[in-house]
């Protein structure tokens, strides 16, 4: 048995796990290691706090407008920092496991233009885009109670 408990490729001797790992070099895995490391640093040091989205009360109704519209902002930002953030630990536990760069879903080799524009990426253009269409179905039409 190879790693992992899959047995070797006889053909080639490599086990899937490496097999995968091959298309993309070390050097390549490391660099994008430090450039999530220091995206998920850099969303940590300027991150918004809950204390952005904290409830100020005001006399003036402008005011209390203009405050709750600076509230959900902070909040929308901290919702998808916070997303974001743990889409980068989850893309460098990746790194660690050696699965980085392939698709959770297929399988298949994430592209490179891919990974440069989101180095966090867990899944190929295709299959994120059957992500997208299924979340926006599940948005649109709720589930029915049992």
């Amino acid at each position: 048995m190879g790693t992992l408990g899959y047995p070797p490729d006889l053909t080639t001797g490599v086990v899937p796990s490496q097999e995968r790992s091959l298309y993309m070099r070390e050097a390549d895995v490391n660099e994008y290691r430090a450039l999530l490391i220091a995206m998920r640093d850099g969303i940590m040091i300027k991150s918004h706090t809950r204390e952005d989205i904290c409830i100020v009360q005001s006399n003036e109704q402008i005011e209390t407008v203009q405050l709750a519209g600076q509230r959900e902002f902070a909040a929308r930002v901290l919702e998808r920092e916070t997303r974001i953030l743990m889409e980068i630990g989850a893309a460098l536990k990746r790194i660690d496991n050696g699965d980085f760069g392939i698709c959770l879903e297929c399988e298949e080799p994430i592209s490179p233009k891919r990974l440069a524009a989101l180095p966090w990426a867990g899944y190929c253009l295709h299959c994120q885009e059957l992500r997208d269409s299924q979340e926006a179905i599940e948005f649109v039409v709720p589930k029915m109670a049992a």
